[in-house]
Order: structure tokens, then C-alpha cells, then sequence
């Protein structure tokens, strides 16, 4: 699914032309090295977010498609949406919606005003299911935007236990569980639950 064109990013306007940035395969092999390294380690593969200062969240790479480093010029903002709805945004012929991750979640923190967003691409069905079908037109993107993508890190699965009761009401729904890693407590968030529970409609 990654590489392939020499621009990341083409918006499906007619008069514009966006910048050029990296393949993506290039941009996930400078954020992520040790998923182009040997395989030395143990445990599944996570992207781990930055939301504040002190909230940490890993997402399983099985959900993700890519990952954007975009303009903002370059988010087509709709109307009538809901609050946490950027707009849309187009990588390798598909346009999805691209979402506030942090405002989402409901988080008492403001996503900084920044020359690019940083951006997670997911699926709506991990790339176990998407494998070997005959197609994925099906299938749906959605753009996270993030305010800092701090590479990979591995978690087992036995690991992750079930959130515990200090965690915020409004995040508990879109987590599976959360870890210990280096003392720091990880929240692991639920693509899925993100995907087909949270799909951007009219505010």
C-alpha cells in the first residue's frame, strides 16, 4: 500500500498543485526506523502519539495506512460538521476526512497552530482483513491529526490490560486498554472504535 507515486500529497483541485513531500514509505522509515530494522524484538508493533505533555497513546500499525506531514492550506474545510471535523483531504487518489484527534477525545488541550499537521491515516478494517481480498473500494480512510507522531514502540499483548477508573470518561470509549512503558503510563487507542463509531457527520 505504500510508495509508488513521487508526490505524497495531490489534492483533487484543478487550479492548485500541493507541495512536494515525501513518499510515504520514505516518511514512515524516518518515523518509524526500527520497522525497517531485523526483526530483534518482541511484541506488536504500536505508533505512538503525543496528545499532551503527559498523555501518551499507541496505536497498533495494523490500522495504519500512512502517514502525513501536510499543510493546512490543503484541508478542505466543509460546512455544517461537527466541531472536531478539519474537512478533506485526498493522498493517492483516495479523499478522506481528517479529524481533530485531541478535540475528539475531548481533551483539555489545543491542538497548536503549526505550518503542517501531522497525520495519521487509518483504516476501517486492519490490514489482516484487507489482504488478499480482490479489492478495497470498500474500504474507508480516515485522516487523525495529531500533535506529535513520536515513532513506534512494541507492546505485548499481555501487557495491555483493561483501562483502569482514572482514566477520563470521555477517552474510555475509544480504548482497548493501556500499558506500562518505561514508568510512563501508554494508553492504547481503538482504530476501530475510531473508524466505525466516529465517522465525521454534520454538526
Amino acid at each position: 500500500m505504500l510508495g509508488g507515486s513521487s508526490t505524497l500529497f495531490s489534492m483533487q483541485t484543478p487550479s492548485i498543485r500541493p507541495p512536494q513531500t515525501l513518499q510515504p514509505a520514505d516518511r514512515l522509515q524516518q518515523l518509524l526506523p526500527d520497522l525497517f530494522a531485523p526483526e530483534t524484538a518482541s511484541g506488536e508493533q504500536f505508533l505512538r502519539l503525543q496528545l499532551a505533555p503527559d498523555l501518551t497513546i499507541a496505536l497498533a500499525l495494523s490500522w495504519v495506512e500512512e502517514t502525513l506531514l501536510l499543510s493546512p492550506q490543503w484541508v478542505t474545510p466543509m460546512p455544517n460538521m461537527a466541531p472536531h471535523v478539519l474537512g478533506l483531504v485526498s493522498s493517492k487518489s483516495q479523499v478522506f476526512w481528517a479529524i481533530n484527534l485531541v478535540q475528539l477525545l475531548n481533551l483539555p488541550v489545543a491542538l497548536e497552530p503549526s505550518q503542517y499537521y501531522e497525520i495519521v491515516v487509518i483504516r476501517t478494517l486492519p490490514m489482516e482483513a484487507t489482504q488478499g481480498s480482490a479489492g478495497n473500494q470498500d474500504e474507508l480512510l480516515l485522516g487523525l491529526v495529531v500533535p506529535k507522531i513520536r515513532g513506534s514502540i512494541r507492546l505485548s499483548l499481555e501487557d495491555i490490560i483493561s483501562p483502569v477508573h482514572e482514566v477520563e470518561a470521555s477517552l474510555q470509549p475509544y480504548l482497548s486498554g493501556q500499558a506500562v512503558l518505561e514508568e510512563q503510563t501508554v494508553l492504547v487507542l481503538s482504530a476501530e472504535a475510531i473508524g466505525t463509531s466516529q465517522m465525521p457527520i454534520p454538526g
